[in-house]
């Protein structure tokens, strides 16, 4: 069976790879035939002015000197003529990082964002702004002034281009469409498994870690949506796109904390413990984040320096903390542990994006289009399928427990409840403290069938009268065996008019099944019914001995009758 695991897993590993290249190719496809003519560029010709200094015709690409050593409120400004020729309305679309930006057209003022917020120390963001230019904008003068809200948060020239009015937004779209996929896959799933979850959590509580892992789905989700800056095709707000994207980031590792707890069961309880304060830690540092940026105390992007910090810990924790070797996993345990092993590939990556190669924002854009989607669903993906796996785990175990508790609980030949069961009843029955009808029922004449027909006929005698009285009771859960041929039922929720009821059934059915089996003897059993209110201890031993008197003395009874 081990083996067979083993097996299924790496099945399940390719499986996954082999769906993750071919979406890579499809969407690869798709961006790759789709046209770019309409995005026309200004990548030369540009004017910069800082203050008193200005430096003539250079293009984007040879911006980089001109933005060192950048600090808080300091203007840019950016100027070039509109030498596009356009028959159609254009769309200036500019990406500005942590910076108020203002746009002008021939010295008039046609877009800005942030000039009171860096003002006030407020919360500027970064993203996409679309700018409609002025119908006759030909040769003229196009300003473009930037001014930092952050030390240091601008390291060179924006993106800038130019659109149609008509394409802007699909070609933004066309651009952003894996991390758009991924980020709506990753939200919906997430919260279908919420859902899925908290069903699954009413019939079994072990389901619970089903609704972190829609948790973490939904949150990886809206950054992947954030970070691309694909919530702007829903919402036009930079800053709240900038907050999302933090807030969602720092609040990530919380659930992958959690369930590295879960997923390492065979952790020490100090481990587990350790892992455990990790996850409130985690927990603080993101609600701590929350409430400064809501009080307006401090802006969500100065705490990334010590969030990097924190993610060393975090990130030694969720890849070591409790974990075995690789042969000794479960399955469960080893999709995980891939899982680990991306989350560290990603987080290396996202930290060389933002301090290595951030200082050509071009090429940050389009990595983060890509790599942050396809790793944060690819987790998704192993996580949820090492949860089921686990899940699997589990049935099987719960499967061969039940099958243990039924041969244990269960006899044999009637598959009815056995003694061992009715005793537990009894205990069970002491702390109810309810009234309840027991009805002992013994079978007449079974030695005689053992002598005359042989044991095999006697134990068909045993399992045609165990057939009447499941059918006479409507079904199993309140009957015993707790002899050979002796039989008990208990009801907490009947009168003594329904047990005679249901004894006379009995003895009907007993002629009636009696002539269908055509049997050479007769069904016949006696009968002892007692109340629990009949007896002064209350204790079903004591109810139960006078159902049995009852029984022998009708037993006696019909052996005189019959005499």
């Amino acid at each position: 069976m081990e083996k067979a695991k083993k097996e299924n897993v790496g099945e399940i590993i390719i499986c996954i790879l082999i769906a993750v290249f071919l979406v890579l190719f499809v969407f690869g496809g798709i961006e790759a035939h789709s046209g770019g003519s309409e995005i026309f560029e200004l990548p030369g010709g540009w004017q910069v002015q800082n203050g008193d200094k200005t430096i003539l015709n250079v293009s984007l690409e040879e911006m980089s000197d001109v933005f060192k050593d950048v600090k808080r409120k300091e203007s840019f400004i950016l100027t070039h003529p509109l030498s596009i020729k356009s028959h159609d309305p254009l769309i200036l679309r500019i990406y500005s990082r942590l910076s108020a930006i203002r746009v002008l057209v021939d010295g008039r003022q046609i877009y800005s964002y942030g000039i009171q917020e860096v003002e006030d120390h407020k919360m500027v963001g970064s993203g996409f702004h679309f700018v409609l230019l002025p119908s006759s904008f030909y040769e003229k003068e196009l300003k473009i002034e930037l001014i930092p809200s952050e030390d240091n948060a601008i390291h060179s020239a924006p993106e800038i281009i130019f659109t149609s009015a008509d394409g802007a937004v699909s070609i933004y779209s066309r651009d952003r469409m894996f991390g758009i996929f991924s980020g709506l896959f990753l939200f919906a799933a997430g919260i279908f498994l919420v859902i899925l979850s908290v069903m699954a959590i009413y019939i079994d509580r072990r389901f619970y870690p089903l609704a972190i892992i829609g948790v973490f789905s939904c949150t990886a989700g809206l950054w992947c949506l954030a970070t691309i800056k694909a919530l702007q095709l829903f919402s036009g707000n930079v800053t709240l796109n900038s907050i999302l994207e933090y807030l969602a980031m720092y609040f990530l590792p919380v659930p992958a904390l959690f369930l590295s707890r879960h997923f390492r069961q065979s952790a020490s309880p100090r481990i587990k413990k350790f892992i455990a304060f990790m996850t409130c830690i985690a927990a603080v540092f993101f609600l701590s984040a929350l409430v400064l940026q809501v009080s307006g105390i401090m802006n969500v992007t100065k705490l990334t320096r010590f969030f990097h910090f924190f993610l060393v810990p975090v990130v030694l924790t969720l890849l070591f903390a409790g974990s075995s070797k690789w042969r000794r996993m479960k399955p469960s345990e080893r999709m995980y542990q891939m899982g680990m092993f991306l989350v560290l590939f990603m987080i290396i990556l996202e930290l060389s994006i933002y301090y290595v190669v951030n200082l050509f924002n071009k090429l940050t854009l389009q990595l983060n289009t890509i790599i942050t989607p396809f790793a944060s669903m690819v987790l998704i993906v192993v996580m949820a399928i090492g949860f089921l796996l686990e899940i699997y785990d589990m049935r099987l175990k719960d499967t061969e427990r039940e099958r243990l508790q039924k041969l244990a609980f269960r006899d044999q030949m009637t598959d009815l409840m056995n003694r061992s069961m009715c005793e537990k009843r009894f205990e069970e029955l002491k702390d109810e403290k309810v009234s309840y009808f027991m009805l002992d029922m013994d079978l007449n004449g079974l030695k005689t069938v053992n002598d005359a027909h042989g044991h095999q006929m006697g134990d068909r005698y045993i399992m045609l009268f165990s057939g009447i009285i499941i059918k006479a009771f409507g079904d199993d859960r309140n009957i015993y065996r707790v002899g050979g041929d002796e039989f008990l039922y208990i009801d907490s929720d009947t009168t003594e008019a329904e047990m005679k009821k249901k004894i006379d059934f009995i003895r009907k059915l007993e002629k009636i099944i009696g002539r269908e089996e055509n049997i050479p003897f007769d069904i016949d059993a006696s009968f002892g019914m007692a109340w629990s209110g009949e007896v002064d201890s209350g204790e079903p031993e004591d109810v139960y001995r006078l159902a049995d008197r009852r029984m022998y003395e009708m037993k006696k009874r019909l052996k005189k009758e019959r005499e």
